[in-house]
């Protein structure tokens, strides 16, 4: 079953993202290039993100339930300015993984930001994550462009 999240799972939507995250994150790599810079884990980080997503639009935040436990979760922000739906977040559980919870989240979450009115929907995902990558082009989104993130410590700078 696909619901929306309620406010109480949010512990329960950070240690998922926590445990799918760790070879998929840009916060983690800049963690094991630069270290702990601000005292807080890439973890951390990321679940200060999913409290953000929660609050900004916590009726787009949908959960999957399998057997009463949620394996999976996809949050969304409707930019009424732009008529945009953006999926800032989708992870499933590691043990949920490769089978069709990801997908299903997406095409829920699809049908949502297209019943909001929506006129566009994008998505965001790494180069190297190869299977959220060919999930999303099979759904029918299209590559626009390549990203590339770059960091520095500000020490480093020479101005």
């Amino acid at each position: 079953m696909t619901r929306v999240a309620r406010a109480d799972e949010v512990i329960e939507l950070i240690d998922i993202i926590r445990r799918s995250f760790t070879d998929v994150s840009i916060d983690k790599a800049i963690e094991d290039s630069f270290g702990n810079i601000i005292g807080k884990a890439w973890h951390e980080r990321k679940a200060a993100d999913i409290k953000r997503d929660c609050t900004l639009n916590p009726e787009g935040i949908f959960v999957k339930v399998i057997d009463g436990k949620i394996a999976g979760f996809i949050t969304t922000f409707l930019d009424k300015d732009s008529s945009t739906g953006r999926i800032p977040h989708l992870a499933v559980s590691p043990e949920y993984q490769g089978k069709g919870v990801g997908k299903e989240l997406l095409n829920h979450t699809l049908k949502y930001i297209k019943q909001s009115g929506m006129k566009l929907m994008r998505i965001e995902v790494l180069s190297h994550n190869k299977a959220a990558l060919a999930m999303y082009t099979k759904a029918g989104f299209k590559k626009m462009s390549k990203q590339l993130h770059l960091a520095m410590l500000s020490d480093k700078y020479k101005g």
